[in-house]
């Protein structure tokens, strides 16, 4: 970022002339350093390898600190599982794990991988993982083992009492739908996500917990995987078009939609936002990529190599680095990359 300063008057005296600039210097201070600060936190996502034990391919859960410095690492938990979520203080990671065809939602401590907890009553198939910001609500979609693919709708999990509460009363219309990605308000009132409709559209939609009205965002498009943004006023959005996808952003508001840059198909799976607002991350391939919205740039962080992809990205807010010890290296990389590559 660069400044431009004004020259006092010349009949101005020295002492006017330091004390204008002093102050000047003082001033400009704080956002210097904030356009220079390093976003910080962790992030934790789901990695599709192949798993030697199970003889297929499989997602397992990952972890990387992000603490103003570039050697990041991709930390496995050891622990088969999609759609992460932080808990707000970090000390827990929400998950769904599938076994026997059937699917549920488990908590663990990060710092202790090994001890997880099963948080849903009922198994189903569940999808799109979201813990409310003040950590007393998860979000999900999908249906029990006593219902059928029609029966696929929003819950809200309430993790103190573990009751199950369907959100929404979609008509399926004879054909299973799909929901497309789901997201908290920083308020914990709201929930953003995306869904199917006839024509094979899929819209981006705002549910009110308590009321459970349900206003529509988006409409005429593919919109998937929709994340609040920090501050509450705008949601991060992929939307499909026929040759390449496009991250953008809408206000809640104003419903106006600004469009960042596009990625290759079917490779920009998921994206987070910074604790600030001022970066996301997101997935292509096997990669994890921060892309920066003042400076437009976009750079590799991390690298999970081979054959692998990365498939759904939560960033936890400023919180300690976690202390499970690497199992294996993997590639880290810091390059300039141009928008869309």
């Amino acid at each position: 970022m660069f400044y431009k300063y004004g020259r006092p008057p010349f009949f101005a005296s020295k002492t006017v002339g330091f004390a204008f600039l002093g102050v000047l210097f003082f001033i400009l201070i704080p956002f210097v350093s904030l356009s220079e600060a390093a976003p910080t936190g962790n992030l934790a996502y789901a990695v599709n390898g192949f798993d030697e034990n199970l003889g297929r391919f499989d997602w397992n859960l990952y972890t990387t600190a992000i603490k103003g410095t570039k050697d990041f690492r991709a930390i496995p938990l050891n622990i088969k599982g999609m759609y992460p979520s932080w808990g707000p203080n970090g000390d827990i990671l929400y998950f769904i794990q599938r076994d026997a065809g059937h699917s549920n939602v488990y908590s663990v401590n990060p710092e202790n991988p090994k001890n997880k907890k099963l948080i849903t009553p009922s198994a189903g198939t569940y999808r799109f993982l979201s813990v409310s910001p003040n950590g007393k609500k998860l979000a999900f979609n999908g249906w029990t083992i006593d219902q059928f693919p029609q029966d696929n709708q929003i819950w809200v999990l309430d993790i103190d009492s573990g009751e199950m509460e369907v959100m929404t009363a979609v008509v399926h219309m004879g054909w299973p739908f799909s929901f497309w990605g789901m997201s908290w308000s920083p308020n914990s009132k709201q929930i953003a996500f995306s869904l199917q409709r006839p024509g094979w559209l899929d819209h981006l939609y705002i549910l009110d917990v308590e009321t459970k009205e349900i206003e529509l965002l988006t409409e005429l498009h593919k919109d998937f995987y929709p994340v609040w943004a920090p501050d509450g006023q705008r949601i991060l959005f992929l939307r499909w078009n026929r040759e390449f996808d496009t991250f953008c952003t809408i206000d809640v508001e104003t419903k106006t939609i600004e469009t960042l840059f596009d990625v290759d198909k079917a490779t920009g799976y998921w994206a987070d936002w910074s604790p600030g607002g001022d970066y996301m991350v997101y997935s292509r391939w096997g990669s994890i990529y921060l892309y920066e919205f003042a400076t437009d740039e976009t750079e590799a962080i991390v690298e999970v190599g081979g054959t692998s992809s990365v498939f759904v990205i939560t960033w936890l807010r400023d919180a300690e680095i976690l202390p499970v010890e690497p199992q294996e290296k993997l590639v880290t990389t810091w390059g300039n990359l141009k928008q869309g590559n």
